[in-house]
């Protein structure tokens, strides 16, 4: 006699990515494939309000058609994949209030603003901060010293993974791909319900970075 099983669907998982620059978008590439591979039901929302730019091509994952186009909708119609249980939803609009970020099981923030990394900080979801400059990368995530986080991340403007000149002179540096690959890991793990990586800092030159010490 045929007996039947009936196997649990898991609710889908609602993952945020905040920025679709060098770090997001390299993430992205990194993860999507990933998950097609597993299985799994996911939907993705993409949060930047920024157009794709000639000076883009170098270091993120666009090409000169995408020139004009919101990031977040050449992502999305790229990367959304229904039948395979992957959704990718664009909102073309930078991420500047806490409401924007409910609904989310988890988000990771790949902006170069201190104020919607502090906002993303305040939430009560998993989180990762992904950050890069020229060969360089940090990331803290949500099991990070609270204290750590606050010192690592004062006022400033906003700042290019590549460091000033870099673009005009070709000297690009990948420290954004290091970043993204500590995002898409961070990612992956949390969806498979095992630990994820907490935190790391370094350079592709000098190597591993050590974090500086905090104290209340």
């Amino acid at each position: 006699m045929l007996t039947l099983v009936m196997i649990e669907k898991k609710p889908m998982k609602k993952l945020l990515i905040v920025g679709t620059g060098g770090i997001g978008t390299s993430m992205i590439d990194n993860l999507i494939p990933a998950l097609r591979r597993v299985g799994g039901s996911v939907q993705m929302t993409l949060m930047d309000g920024d157009t794709v730019e000639a000076s883009n091509l170098g270091h993120q994952r666009f090409v000169e058609a995408d020139i004009g186009l919101h990031k977040v909708d050449v992502l999305a119609e790229r990367y959304h994949a229904p039948e395979n249980g992957i959704e990718v939803l664009g909102i073309a609009q930078n991420m500047r209030q806490a409401e924007q970020l409910q609904g989310y099981d988890a988000i990771v923030v790949c902006v170069d603003r201190p104020e919607p990394r502090r906002l993303v900080h305040e939430t009560k979801f998993p989180w990762a901060d992904l950050r890069c400059s020229g060969d360089g990368w940090l990331v803290m995530t949500s099991q990070s010293n609270p204290l750590l986080v606050s010192s690592m991340t004062p006022d400033h403007e906003p700042k290019s993974c590549q460091v000033e000149g870099a673009l005009d002179s070709g000297n690009l540096e990948f420290g954004f791909a290091v970043a993204a690959a500590h995002g898409a890991q961070w990612v992956f793990q949390l969806l498979r319900g095992l630990p994820s990586p907490t935190q790391s800092m370094g350079s592709l030159t000098y190597g591993a970075l050590n974090f500086p010490e905090v104290s209340a």
